[in-house]
């Protein structure tokens, strides 16, 4: 291997004895880690940023009708505009972003949320294992998923869907934290942003059943402070539930047999259950971090568009699992997830779009076979009654061994 890579992949070093704690993360090689990141992220964000911002004009609409009340804006605005699939949250967002500089403000801001997401999750790993992220491991996962991560940031620049998994992501965070209200609240910040993230609620399944019950209610309550005064001042509203877009050729729906032209009515309730189901059976098998797989990859399977961006939230996903719980050195369910997407990318020359659709479908069922299939790892919810922290000491045992990475100090139970 090339000194420079020895350098930027070398694992964490021991302390020698009276210096401080037995092991400590060897800081100096996380820097050089993501120095590599950040610079890989530039790269591609710039890439993608040719042509880009391609649907930014829906949220520079959004945050234009939204702030303007009138028959066709303010609480009437999905009403008037049902094309507008952006969850209220998204367009609030949107106001201050398209003020401030419009596109190109988007692009940089959520283009830098990618590095933070993924410095989000690989500190998790430390909190919830005792046991740093291996440099190798970090960097690869980084490496596949911030090119991909790029589409939904700099080409699409898709500012909901971004929203809905950065808020997934804090989301797993609080759940890990044993928060359940700060879960709740990321939650509802989700489905407020893009409403296909419900399925994420399932997360909340992980937690004991008395906190579970009250951090559902308060998701509920989130979810309905952000969309009731919409359907109060125009139940039109719910016309966003029914809005159609393409069936095309190189859908996986297509490849399932379904050849309606548009998006068939039972489809997207269809997209949620069989999201909420798969995800269910990770959790009871001890698997959660699994959660936001599950939901992404039946998104995937079920939704008649194939637009590039909807691939970022799989890479995110997996990213989710390979460093929650790296049972190898490298992320193969991201190098997994890249490889389908180069695939499904750059193979439509060689495959007809039927070709394509059937490669989509393929992978997806795999991914939820894979999941459904997987052997109980660690004890279902409900965790030992009566102890702080349970939902933390659950997941630290759910969690597999880790292979000799870096451990860091252990953190007194939070009490309460």
């Amino acid at each position: 291997m090339l000194p420079v890579a020895n350098s930027v992949l070398s694992e964490p070093r021991l302390e020698p004895a009276g210096a401080g704690p037995a092991i400590v993360v060897s800081l100096g090689n996380r820097r050089r880690v993501w120095v590599v990141l950040v610079c890989w992220t530039v790269i591609w964000g710039l890439l993608a940023a040719e042509g880009g911002a391609y649907s930014w004009h829906y949220f520079d609409l959004g945050a234009r009708l939204i702030t303007h009340p009138g028959v066709a804006g303010g609480l009437h605005v999905y009403a008037s505009h049902p094309e507008l699939q952006i969850g209220p949250l998204a367009l609030l967002a949107a106001v201050p972003i398209s003020a401030w500089g419009g596109a190109v403000m988007a692009q940089f801001l959520l283009t830098g949320c990618g590095l933070l997401l993924l410095k989000a999750v690989a500190d998790l790993r430390g909190r919830l294992a005792g046991v740093a992220v291996r440099p190798m491991l970090l960097l690869f996962t980084g490496m596949l998923t911030l090119p991909v991560w790029c589409q939904v940031a700099s080409h699409f620049t898709h500012l909901d869907d971004a929203l809905a998994l950065a808020f997934c992501v804090a989301a797993v965070a609080a759940v890990a934290a044993d928060r359940p209200y700060l879960a709740a609240v990321a939650l509802a910040a989700s489905i407020d942003s893009k409403p296909w993230a419900l399925g994420f609620v399932v997360l909340l399944l992980v937690l004991p059943r008395e906190r579970r019950v009250r951090a559902a209610a308060l998701t509920g309550a989130g979810v309905a402070v952000a969309w009731l005064p919409f359907l109060v001042a125009d139940p039109r509203t719910l016309q966003l539930g029914r809005f159609r877009i393409d069936n095309v050729d190189d859908s996986a729906l297509r490849a399932l047999g379904v050849q309606a032209a548009n998006t068939p009515s039972w489809d997207r309730p269809a997209q949620l259950l069989l999201g909420v189901a798969v995800a269910a059976v990770c959790v009871a098998r001890g698997r959660w971090s699994a959660v936001p797989l599950a939901v992404v990859t039946s998104r995937l399977l079920l939704d008649p568009e194939t637009y590039a961006y909807y691939s970022s939230g799989l890479l995110v996903a997996t990213a989710v699992v390979d460093l929650l719980r790296p049972a190898r050195r490298l992320p193969l369910w991201t190098a997994a997830a890249t490889a389908w997407f180069l695939l499904d990318r750059y193979c439509s020359g060689l495959l007809p779009p039927e070709g394509l659709g059937l490669l989509r479908a393929a992978y997806c069922l795999t991914v939820l076979a894979v999941l459904v299939g997987a052997p109980r790892r660690g004890a279902p919810w409900a965790p030992t009654v009566g102890r702080p922290s349970t939902t933390r000491a659950w997941l630290r045992s759910a969690a597999p061994e880790c292979d000799s990475g870096a451990r860091l100090p252990a953190r007194a139970p939070r009490t309460r």
